[in-house]
């Protein structure tokens, strides 16, 4: 079986999303508790994309009422994404499927690495969330999206105007 195989890098595929699933599992699994307590109080969870998004009820009540920099739209643990309402998850799904694909990456290691990025950067005297070295790709990538999506917008605005002309007579 030749290495350019179709079918071969199916299966390699499945395999390196098998352990990047496994990788984040400790993080994953962490989740998944405070997701198993978000609908105990009353939450919802859906699966999005492969990562699992608990919302709602008290707890996301609780924490989006918080002052800064307490209160949250969203966080992500492993496999996991927290967030106060559906509506928030919504809005910061791209951000925060970002931050699954960097605990896929990192595994075990991601939240000590993010800790040790929000301290350099606390300790430098810039801001520890914003400056931090995974928030500052999952926003880059958020705006990449977001410019994508408005330029596709506007094509499809312009390409909608032109096929509705009225077409001239010969």
């Amino acid at each position: 079986m030749s290495i350019f195989n179709p079918q071969m890098r199916t299966y390699r595929s499945v395999i390196f999303k098998l352990l990047a699933y496994a990788w984040a599992a400790p993080n994953t699994a962490l989740g998944i508790l405070f997701g198993l307590v978000i609908l105990g109080l009353g939450g919802k969870m859906h699966v999005v994309s492969g990562a699992a998004e608990f919302h709602g009820g008290i707890a996301g009540r609780y924490f989006a009422s918080r002052p800064r920099p307490f209160c949250f739209g969203a966080i992500t643990l492993g496999h996991v994404i927290l967030g106060t309402c559906q509506k928030q998850l919504a809005a910061l799904r791209t951000h925060e499927h970002v931050h699954v694909r960097q605990y896929e990456r990192w595994g075990i290691l991601f939240l000590p690495a993010y800790a040790l990025s929000s301290l350099w950067e606390a300790i430098h005297g810039r801001c520890g969330y914003r400056n931090n070295f995974f928030e500052r790709q999952a926003y880059a990538i958020e705006d990449h999206q977001k410019l994508h999506t408005a330029l596709c917008a506007k094509q499809d605005k312009a390409d909608d105007e032109y096929l509705h002309q009225p077409t001239k007579p010969l």
